[in-house]
């Protein structure tokens, strides 16, 4: 028996032996799981940013988004005023969130003055963003209202011979027609909060 055993008694035997050993002896090893279908979850196992108590939270924070949600599968005034939340940090700088939906960015200030409808157009377009329309500079008039304008918006028109546009003025609260090329006004841009 003690020839056979020193015969087979080889240093492969002798590590797969000691593997053995440990494996058996329950030591603990770092194993990475990775689920790749649904099918390998099952129902109610994963639990959001307000787990069940005694469970901990299983979602990367801000890795949820629309895109991930069902539509209407989201009720409540929190789930929207948590929503809401994320999208107050997501206007260019120097812009703020407005609109009962908060779905728009104005300048909190002025971004140029003296400028023509054209040249207003370009001082957002070279900046990223947009002049606004009618109904985004009323949506928008507590924070336009502050820089008194007159601003224009991007709706603009021939009459005729003429070329018109329409402005807001912070001042009258309304919106009125004007020559785009002649006049010139405060430049105020607007933009739409990015979902990043």
């Amino acid at each position: 028996m003690r020839q056979w055993i020193r015969s087979h008694l080889t240093f492969a035997n002798v590590v797969s032996l000691a593997a053995l050993f440990v494996a058996l002896g329950g030591t603990a090893t770092a194993v990475t799981y990775v689920v790749s279908s649904n099918s390998q979850v099952g129902p109610a196992t994963i639990s959001g940013h307000k787990p069940p108590t005694g469970k901990h939270a299983n979602i990367i924070g801000g890795s949820v988004n629309g895109k991930d949600v069902a539509d209407n599968s989201l009720t409540g005034a929190d789930v929207l005023e948590s929503s809401l939340k994320g999208l107050r940090n997501n206007c260019p700088s120097g812009m703020t969130l407005v609109g009962k939906a908060h779905d728009l960015c104005v300048d909190a200030t002025n971004r140029a003055t003296g400028k023509n409808w054209a040249d207003s157009a370009a001082v957002c377009e070279n900046a990223g963003l947009r002049l606004p329309s009618i109904s985004e500079a009323l949506e928008g008039h507590a924070v336009l209202d502050a820089g008194a304008g007159p601003y224009w918006t991007d709706d603009a028109f021939k009459d005729g011979s003429a070329d018109v546009a329409y402005g807001y003025s912070g001042v009258m609260h309304n919106i009125f027609e004007d020559q785009r090329s002649d006049n010139t006004f405060t430049v105020r841009c607007v933009a739409t909060p990015s979902d990043a």
